[in-house]
C-alpha cells in the first residue's frame, strides 16, 4: 500500500515495498488458482439446490442429517453440521445435524470409527453427507455402504485426488482441483446448501 505524507502543501507518495508487492502478488496469485474450483460448483448449482430442498423435507420429516470428511475436510463436515442447525427454526420438529468425527480408535470401519457411528444412528429417509477434498479412507467407503445398507441417502463432496467416492454414494459433486482448493470450494458449497435449505423452508410447510 502506498503512504501518503504532506510536507508543506504538497503530496508525496512513497513507493511499495517489495516485500509488500509480493505479498499482494501471492493473494492474487491464490485468488486466480480458485478460479476453476469455483466454476466447478457453477456448473453444480443446479443440484446444490436440489441438495438444499432435499435437506429441507428430511427437516420437515424430522429426519436427521449427518456429515463426516477425511483429513482436513473434518472441518468442513462440523461447519456444515453447525451452520445447518444454525438456519434451522427450531420448532420442535426433531431436526438434527450431526457432526461425525473420526475416532482416534476404530478408523477401518470398526465402531469407533465414522462407519460404526453412521451405523448405529441412521436412519431411513436420513442425508448423509460425506467430504474428501484429498483422499478417500476405508472408513468413508464403508460408512457409505453403511449409511445406504440403513435407508439413507448418501451424497459427497469430493477433489481430483478423492473423486472415485463417487461411486461408493448416491449423489456426488467433484471439484476436480487440487486438495488445497477443493476443500476451499467445499466450504462454499456447504453454505450455499445451509442457504438453499433455509430458502426452502419458508417455502414449504411440514409434512
Amino acid at each position: 500500500m502506498s503512504i501518503v505524507v504532506r510536507r508543506t502543501g504538497q503530496v508525496v507518495r512513497s513507493a511499495e515495498s517489495k516485500a509488500n508487492r509480493h505479498a499482494v502478488d501471492v493473494v492474487l496469485g491464490h485468488l486466480g488458482e480458485i478460479g476453476p474450483a469455483v466454476a466447478a460448483l457453477r456448473r453444480e448449482s443446479s443440484r446444490l439446490a436440489e441438495w438444499g430442498e432435499e435437506l429441507a423435507l428430511v427437516r420437515l420429516r424430522g429426519g436427521t442429517v449427518f456429515a463426516a470428511g477425511s483429513d482436513g475436510s473434518s472441518h468442513e463436515a462440523q461447519r456444515f453440521t453447525s451452520e445447518l442447525a444454525a438456519h434451522d427454526p427450531g420448532d420442535g420438529s426433531g431436526f438434527k445435524a450431526i457432526y461425525v468425527p473420526k475416532s482416534a480408535s476404530g478408523t477401518d470401519g470398526t465402531a469407533g470409527g465414522i462407519t460404526g457411528q453412521i451405523a448405529e444412528q441412521v436412519r431411513r429417509g436420513d442425508i448423509v453427507v460425506l467430504l474428501a477434498a484429498k483422499g478417500i479412507t476405508d472408513d468413508l467407503r464403508n460408512a457409505a455402504a453403511a449409511a445406504k445398507s440403513g435407508g439413507a441417502r448418501v451424497w459427497a463432496l469430493t477433489g481430483k485426488e478423492s473423486k472415485d467416492l463417487a461411486q461408493s454414494v448416491n449423489e456426488a459433486i467433484c471439484v476436480n482441483t487440487d486438495p488445497a482448493h477443493a476443500e476451499e470450494a467445499h466450504l462454499v458449497a456447504v453454505l450455499a446448501l445451509c442457504e438453499c435449505f433455509d430458502d426452502a423452508l419458508k417455502e414449504r410447510k411440514p409434512e
